[in-house]
């Protein structure tokens, strides 16, 4: 197992990215089992050790890093990284231990290039500036790279050619395995905390990459949920998977792209995927159609309202709702429904603890387990199963 020590890095403890890379990696897992183990004490289950990533170093292959800036006028410098710790303002990063290299390498290229053109950075207490954010994406199977920026402002003028520009310099830089196959522009000139905004300009080539994650293939755009370990995710996967049993009807419930929804089609009779984003469900039946998978249908809708039409008809509910954990509606759906067990996936053990406390007594926690998806974070992956207490 790699990081097996300890590992300097120039912008640790400032940087908030990581928390944890000056411990061992063996002691990292050891303490999030013990974080686990005290926070569902009271639950009474045997919580075995946390599934390690096969690749703590250089594992994120998503990027989405602030621009900042220093100095004034002419000897103004523009600055890319994650923010300090407890903070907005900038690191500008060297070196990432975390960030797959090639895009480390990349957001090395976009600073220069922004400085070269004269964008300027995004000032929050201002709310000026052009530059916001930069987002990149790398397909692990497949080298494909996505390069985003996000700004303070609509289309420009020769935006084409900035793009040849940029990714003349980002392909020189990256591996031989790797390419570009997109450069993105999207535009957020509200006043937000929020990355991201609603409209976006292809600026060169596609608007997503290829990435196949076992035996399926999916379309990954700028701002689709993927996980961002494409190492430890068939781990996560799997322990869902072994959840299932043979033959069941299996409601996927905050499905996304459909990536569980088609992981649990082999071993399930039929999966309903059940997601409020369109476009997510419009990837989710593309990724269905592209991998020949039959078994699987998708709707789009509330979740707490689908669910309360569907559950009479399937046994198994699978959960995976963003941080904040499960909508009270959804909870009040789950205890009014015929589902005898709940397979609940939760990046945030905290709302997952909660929640699984509102269940009761509908619900009884069986079976906790951990992944780490988050190396040198404070971050851990759960799954846990629920059984219908009759």
């Amino acid at each position: 197992m790699q990081n097996q020590h300890k590992i300097s890095c120039a912008h640790f403890p400032k940087c908030g990215g990581c928390t944890a890379l000056n411990i061992p990696y063996t002691e990292q897992l050891s303490a999030k089992k013990k974080m686990l183990h005290n926070l569902f004490s009271s639950f009474n289950i045997d919580i075995p050790e946390i599934l390690a990533s096969p690749n703590p170093l250089y594992y994120r292959h998503k990027v989405q890093l602030p621009f900042g800036s220093f100095g004034k006028g002419r000897d103004r410098k523009v600055t890319l990284g994650c923010y300090a710790l407890d903070s907005h303002n900038v690191i500008d990063q060297k070196e990432c231990f975390v960030q797959d290299r090639d895009l480390t390498a990349i957001a090395h290229t976009i600073r220069r290039w922004a400085q070269k053109c004269g964008f300027e950075p995004y000032n929050e207490k201002r709310g000026n500036g052009f530059l916001r954010h930069c987002l990149l994406r790398k397909g692990a199977s497949t080298g494909e790279i996505l390069v985003g920026l996000v700004t303070n402002g609509g289309r420009i003028a020769g935006s084409r050619n900035l793009a040849r520009s940029l990714m003349d310099e980002a392909q020189k830089v990256t591996g031989k395995d790797s390419q570009i196959v997109g450069v993105i522009q999207n535009i957020n000139t509200r006043s937000t905390n929020v990355v991201l905004g609603e409209h976006y300009e292809v600026w060169w080539g596609r608007e997503f990459l290829k990435e196949k994650l076992g035996q399926y293939r999916f379309n990954v755009g700028l701002s689709t949920f993927f996980q961002v370990n494409p190492f430890a995710a068939p781990l996560l996967y799997n322990l869902v998977l072994e959840q299932i049993p043979e033959n069941s009807n299996v409601l996927d419930v905050y499905c996304g792209v459909g990536t569980i929804t088609l992981w649990v089609s082999q071993k399930a009779s039929r999966v309903l995927g059940i997601e409020e984003n369109p476009h997510s469900v419009r990837e989710a039946i593309a990724a269905a159609r592209v991998n020949e998978v039959k078994n699987v249908k998708f709707l789009t809708g509330d979740a707490s309202a689908l669910l309360a039409r569907h559950t009479n008809d399937f046994n198994i509910a699978i959960v995976d709702p963003p941080r904040k954990g499960l909508d009270e509606r959804v909870i009040n759906a789950l205890k009014e429904s015929n589902v005898s067990k709940i397979i609940y996936v939760s990046c945030n053990p905290q709302s997952l603890c909660r929640d699984i406390k509102m269940l009761s007594p509908h619900f009884r926690l069986t079976s906790l387990k951990g992944v780490d998806m988050f190396a040198h974070t404070a971050h851990v992956e759960c799954v846990a199963a629920l059984s219908a207490d009759n």
